[in-house]
């Protein structure tokens, strides 16, 4: 089974880590630099998350796992989404700049062959009325999540 890792603060680990589950990940979380990095790897895929220190944390943290990344591992960046016309949130990173940073950093480090791709985290974590269903047994509602883009076992 493919390995992935998320990293991020801490409301968007469990939704991207259920999504990322559900495309046939075994998932791995870390809240950095809440708790020690976690055992294992090498990781097939790795899903950042914005974390709450902004750039700083966001390339530490990439640095301190790029060694724990498969030789051609995916690595997907998550952003925050922003409406046309509004101003991004103080701190936020534009996606062209965090991904070339990215790159950049991973060749570094030894890793040229990672495939890096910037996802929005609202499409990643957010469940959609149009993904819910009605349980039989106990008439609740559940959230299917979509598959997200750019998102497959290798």
């Amino acid at each position: 089974m493919a390995l992935a890792l998320v990293t991020g603060s801490r409301p968007y680990l469990r939704p991207a880590a259920t999504a990322l589950a559900r495309t046939g990940f075994n998932v791995v979380t870390w809240e950095p630099p809440a708790s020690p990095p976690p055992p294992g790897g090498p990781f097939d895929c790795y899903l950042q998350l914005p974390c709450a220190d902004g750039l700083v944390c966001r390339i530490d943290t990439l640095a301190a796992v790029a060694g724990r990344l498969g030789p051609d591992a995916s690595v997907l960046l998550g952003v925050e989404d922003v409406q046309p016309g509004a101003r991004s949130q103080r701190g936020a990173t534009a996606p062209d700049l965090l991904e070339a940073m990215a790159l950049a950093l991973l060749e570094d480090l030894g890793r040229p062959a990672a495939r890096v791709a910037v996802v929005s985290v609202g499409d990643l974590c957010r469940p959609a009325p149009a993904f819910t269903r009605i349980d039989p047994v106990l008439g609740a509602t559940q959230w299917e999540m979509p598959t997200p883009p750019l998102v497959s076992a290798p």
